[in-house]
């Protein structure tokens, strides 16, 4: 992890990264259901060996991916934008941590870097077709709202004794739509941020410690961030069309942000007090499947804001 160029790379661990990566990519093509949960740890082969061979050899390892992918495909569209976004976030990741930058950091600057290549990727796509951007985000908008509609005259059609209100559905189709950057930023930060997990515990086991990932349990956000909230809230009830989209997506993305922050004071407490770890994951996997538990989790993070909940707890333990 020191950055340097190792030369030549280890041809091992650049044929071991390559096949760790195709692995998880053919496990998602071919069994959908383990497939839906696989994406997420894509980015960790290109991460670890960014972390252990340095820049030159995890680019290889990329570069072998996307070839390959796009022999067999015999398209190179989808898996530029999906399987190569994944393994570009792994590489980021590398990058961002092998400067021990804070979590935070790490997560900003890869996402900002990720949004850069997108649109440039989107920028070179409509040049290469004669179109505008506009063009092309109006032709994605179209194929969405067709797909949205024939899912709607299948349903209509297989439970004709529902009563399947349209205009609900087109409300609710609009609102998605809407919201559709939000959504996605969120549920990729969250990806990020499992990586960065991940490659930890992979690091502790091999004795090699990142002290700016360390104590992440003890992670707030800042306090101005609060000022944001309010601010956006106020957006959200003028009657300005763009003001309410931005402040909305803006919104979704705070509310992650303290979900990050409500998930360190419920991690702080249960190191604190040694809890079992089945007990933990029962109720990891309670915040996951129940909306409830995740809204309690957001605003335990938002209160710890003025709260403070762990300095609360060490002082009381200090007493």
């Amino acid at each position: 992890m020191t950055g340097r160029f190792i030369p030549p790379p280890a041809i091992k661990d650049i044929l071991m990264g390559i096949f760790y990566s195709l692995l998880i990519i053919l496990v998602m093509y071919t069994i959908p259901l383990i497939g839906l949960f696989a994406w997420v740890v894509l980015p960790l082969p290109i991460l670890f060996y960014r972390l252990k061979i340095g820049r030159a050899g995890s680019a290889v390892i990329m570069a072998a991916n996307m070839t390959i992918l796009i022999i067999l495909s015999g398209s190179a569209a989808f898996n530029i934008l999906y399987f190569g976004s994944l393994l570009i976030t792994g590489f980021l990741l590398g990058e961002c941590i092998e400067k021990h930058l804070p979590v935070e950091k790490v997560m900003l600057f890869t996402c900002l870097g990720l949004i850069g290549l997108f649109c440039a990727s989107i920028l070179l796509y409509s040049a290469s077709r004669s179109q505008g951007i506009d063009q092309v985000i109006s032709g994605y908008t179209t194929r969405y709202e067709a797909v949205a509609n024939r899912l709607f005259s299948e349903s209509a059609q297989l439970y004709p004794d529902v009563d399947l209100d349209r205009q609900l559905f087109e409300e609710a189709s609009r609102l998605f739509m809407l919201t559709f950057p939000g959504i996605i930023l969120s549920i990729y930060m969250t990806m990020a941020l499992l990586n960065v997990l991940f490659i930890r515990r992979l690091l502790n086991k091999k004795g090699i410690v990142v002290q700016t990932l360390e104590n992440l349990s003890r992670w707030r956000a800042p306090d101005k961030l609060v000022l944001a909230l309010i601010g956006l809230s106020v957006l959200l009830f003028l009657p300005i069309g763009g003001l309410k989209i931005i402040s909305i997506n803006c919104l979704i993305l705070l509310s992650l942000v303290y979900f990050f922050q409500g998930m360190a004071v419920v991690s702080f407490f249960f190191k604190k007090k040694n809890v079992p770890f089945a007990i933990k994951s029962f109720f990891y996997i309670l915040i996951a499947i129940q909306p409830i538990f995740l809204i309690i989790v957001v605003g335990c993070g938002l209160f710890d804001t003025w709260i403070n909940f762990r300095r609360l707890d060490a002082d009381t333990t200090a007493q």
